[in-house]
């Protein structure tokens, strides 16, 4: 049976419902990575280049990697952990 309860967009919830919605969905989302063993993503000090990102697996190791821009392909420039 269909709920009747209205869903509000975004902009108009609370900044703490909005927090804790973003917050929840980025968790689900963080849990579905690590169950999949796929890297998160991001960048630091390191990546002195716009191609540069920081590979981080669920097992702990890093890496600093380029992307090449053509063709995706990635390139371990040097492992950090």
């Amino acid at each position: 049976m269909a709920s009747n309860k209205k869903h509000r967009l975004i902009f108009e919830l609370s900044k703490s419902e909005r927090e804790s919605r973003l917050k929840s969905a980025l968790n689900e989302v963080i849990q579905l990575t690590v169950d999949m063993e796929k890297p998160f993503v991001y960048r630091n000090n390191l990546c002195i280049q716009p191609n540069f990102f920081i590979h981080q697996y669920p097992n702990g190791k890093k890496f600093l990697i380029s992307q090449n821009q053509e063709d995706s392909k990635e390139s371990v420039l040097r492992e950090l952990a």
